[in-house]
C-alpha cells in the first residue's frame, strides 16, 4: 500500500514542479530587478531597503500581537467551558 501512496506523491511532485518551471519566477525577479532596480541611484536602494525592513518588522509585531490575542480568547473560552463543565 506504501508504494501506491508514493506514487501518487511523487506524480503530484512532478506536475507542481512542471507547473512551477513553465512560470520561471527567476527570470522575472531578474528582469524586474535589472528593468527598476538598477537604475536608481544607491541612496533610494538604501532607502526603499529600510523602509522595506520597516513594513516587514512591524508586519511581524502586528502579527504576533494577534495570534496572543486569540490565544488569550481561546485560553479564556476553555476556562469558561471547564467551569461549566465542572458543576
Amino acid at each position: 500500500m506504501l508504494p501506491v501512496y508514493a506514487n501518487i506523491f511523487q506524480r503530484f511532485w512532478d506536475w507542481l514542479n512542471g507547473i512551477v518551471g513553465k512560470l520561471n519566477f527567476d527570470g522575472l525577479l531578474e528582469q524586474f530587478i535589472e528593468q527598476y532596480v538598477t537604475g536608481l541611484p544607491e541612496i533610494f536602494k538604501w532607502l526603499l531597503t529600510i523602509l522595506l525592513g520597516i513594513i516587514i518588522i512591524l508586519g511581524t509585531i502586528s502579527f504576533i500581537k494577534k495570534t496572543l490575542k486569540l490565544f488569550i480568547v481561546l485560553i479564556i473560552i476553555a476556562v469558561v467551558i471547564l467551569v461549566l463543565y465542572k458543576r
